[in-house]
């Protein structure tokens, strides 16, 4: 699969937290990648029962040792994900990075797990008309993310702190 795409002038404009307009060609092009790399990574697990991770790490911005990725993975980009070591993430796992997404190190993300940058406009015109901004997310490290949680946009999340199952994060939280 060829990249069709750049990803600094993407950055450019979704990284700085302000409004912009959500379709454009070149971050279309950068989501068409990504759900391709996501499909295939889901597809080689479903059918052939095991994980290539080369596969789905080289979407990401960087990552460490000892990175497990269940199936069911999807990303919006990727390049804005970073992960540090031993870092496990379950099932049906749920990224929109259109901002930056960092992971410390020793960190389990239990599964069905969203964590999202993305804010649609307040304004409802603004909205209507497809307006966004996005807002990093840091987690720290040692940290435990329960299943069915949703992590949004703007959070920071400490180290060693455990996020119980169900939670709906959109405040910092520390241990």
């Amino acid at each position: 699969m060829e990249k069709n795409f750049d990803i600094s002038k993407i950055k450019a404009i979704t990284n700085n937290a302000d409004l912009y307009y959500d379709f454009n060609e070149d971050i279309d092009n950068a989501r068409n990648y990504a759900f391709k790399v996501c499909r295939k990574y889901n597809q080689d697990l479903l059918l052939n029962d095991k994980q290539h991770q080369d596969t789905i790490l080289d979407l990401f911005n960087s990552y460490g040792k000892n990175v497990n990725i269940m199936g069911t993975f999807i990303c919006e980009f990727g390049f804005n994900f970073s992960l540090g070591n031993n870092v496990t993430i379950g099932n049906n796992f749920k990224l929109i990075d259109c901002n930056e997404v960092m992971i410390g190190d020793d960190v389990t993300i239990e599964n069905n797990v969203g964590i999202y940058t993305s804010k649609h406009a307040e304004n409802p015109s603004y909205r209507k008309e497809h307006w966004v901004k996005d807002l990093s997310i840091e987690i720290g490290s040692n940290v435990v993310i329960g299943a069915n949680s949703v992590i949004c946009g703007g959070v920071t999340i400490g180290d060693g702190v455990v996020i119980q199952p169900g939670s709906v994060v959109v405040r910092n939280v520390y241990a």
